[in-house]
């Protein structure tokens, strides 16, 4: 049998950690979605060198979330 005690402490401390996981990935996200804004405008705003430039700044932005990637 189980223990409905223990039970309910586990599936207090899983929403505990979910919430956590939860609120670390909105701020990274939030971060990132920032910093592509922002990457974007430039884009825009620039031309010839300096336009290839901000691609590849964007490019990288958009590798650093696989992991085991090097920029």
């Amino acid at each position: 049998m189980t223990n409905n005690k223990t039970d309910i402490l586990l599936c207090i401390l899983i929403g505990i950690s979910l919430i956590i996981i939860l609120g670390i990935l909105i701020v990274f996200l939030k971060d990132f979605l920032q910093e592509l804004r922002y990457l974007n405008k430039e884009i825009q705003c620039n031309h010839g060198a300096e336009r290839t430039r901000w691609i590849r700044e964007r490019r990288r932005l958009w590798l650093s979330l696989l992991p085991f990637i090097q920029h």
